[in-house]
């Protein structure tokens, strides 16, 4: 089944943000999201996957700065 590979950007708050995502083509004729997917007449809905493969992410960068919501914020408030 295909899946997702989402790149993220972490700060030094711990939080993270998307930077790019990319759709992994598993090259399934049975599998709804490929490109390979069956296009005759078939019964798609018993026949081919309806789910992809959960999301692989991978942090890409690090900064040693907090997020640009946190940013702003000293002292926590």
């Amino acid at each position: 089944m295909c899946y997702k590979i989402i790149q993220y950007a972490e700060y030094s708050c711990g939080h993270q943000s998307v930077t790019r995502q990319q759709v992994v083509d598993c090259r399934s004729r049975i599998c709804r999201f490929s490109p390979s997917h069956l296009t005759g007449s078939h019964s798609c809905g018993s026949t081919c996957s309806q789910t992809m493969l959960p999301d692989q992410g991978l942090i890409m960068e690090q900064f040693n700065t907090p997020c640009p919501r946190c940013g702003g914020v000293t002292n926590g408030h």
